[in-house]
């Protein structure tokens, strides 16, 4: 790991920059790092993906405790630098290229490091869910307000899109929290670090993801503005039959219809529905498209 002013003089030694377009900050505080090293509890068995390496800070640490590394790094500039870091690992390899650009079948099994870019979290989080499957759990770094959104409860004021997405399809908590002076350059909030579990099942019966997820977007899309107006007009592709999709546009009455079987108000928003409620709510307006 180097330090603040390591890290300054070895850049300038190479005459690279960092950007503020891609979100580098740099982990500099040896106690977090090793408090993220833990958090992973790595094994010889191991295999890790890490988002943006950076010049090492982690890489190095994760290369003495797994069996193999695979560190990602988007800056042509960093990543040439880190490849020659990192040549004394031959376990480790250094791929220059957006983290979203990786498949499931190649993260299959790692465990998915890193400290993620602030400019692209929400993005890196759709990521990892979507590869929920392929991979062991996820060690991340994001921002204290992302970590709250991810974590918030029905009803809060935290509580949104991002936080049925990671509850869906995460078992996740709050690990510890990482102060600004942790990094180089400093970012402009405080920190988070937490564990993602792909969860086994389902926390709630959703028989159709993809409406279901266009359900909460929608319900999300105009906060202010009640459930009603928010789905009104929305179109939901119906898979469920296995003869074919079917496009389905859900109505004012449908919306009311199905809160009144819900036993919801029919001023309610959506920021009031649990993860459960709006599965309810889905397969009502599915039904009631399809009968």
């Amino acid at each position: 790991m180097l330090t603040a002013s390591e890290l300054k003089a070895f850049l300038s030694a190479h005459h690279v920059r960092l950007t503020k377009r891609l979100g580098q900050h740099h982990l500099i505080d040896a106690r977090i790092i090793q408090r993220i090293l833990e958090a992973c509890a790595l094994s010889r068995d191991d295999w890790v993906v890490e988002i943006g390496a950076g010049l090492g800070a982690l890489t190095e640490p994760l290369a003495q405790r797994a069996g193999r590394v695979m560190a990602v790094e988007v800056d042509r500039a960093i990543c040439a630098l880190l490849a020659q870091r990192m040549a004394p690992f031959a376990h480790v390899s250094v791929e220059c290229r957006d983290i979203l650009s990786l498949s499931a079948a190649q993260v299959r099994g790692a465990v998915v490091v890193g400290t993620i870019p602030y400019h692209i979290t929400s993005q890196i989080l759709v990521w990892l869910a979507e590869l929920r499957q392929a991979i062991r759990k996820a060690v991340v770094v994001v921002q204290e307000d992302v970590a709250r959104r991810l974590l918030a409860a029905a009803g809060s004021g935290a509580y949104g899109r991002l936080s049925v997405l990671a509850q869906y399809r995460w078992q996740a908590r709050a690990l510890f929290s990482i102060p600004r002076s942790a990094f180089f350059p400093q970012p402009g909030v405080e920190s988070s670090c937490l564990e993602l579990v792909p969860r086994a099942s389902a926390p709630a019966m959703v028989r159709d993801e993809a409406a279901f997820f266009d359900v909460v977007k929608a319900a999300f899309s105009k906060r202010r503005k009640t459930l009603v107006n928010c789905l009104s007009g929305l179109v939901l592709t119906d898979g469920r039959g296995g003869a074919g999709e079917h496009r389905l546009q859900v109505t004012r009455a449908d919306v009311a219809r199905a809160l009144a079987q819900m036993r919801l108000a029919e001023m309610v928003r959506g920021e009031t529905l649990s993860l459960e409620q709006f599965a309810q709510l889905t397969d009502l307006l599915l039904c009631a498209q399809s009968s």
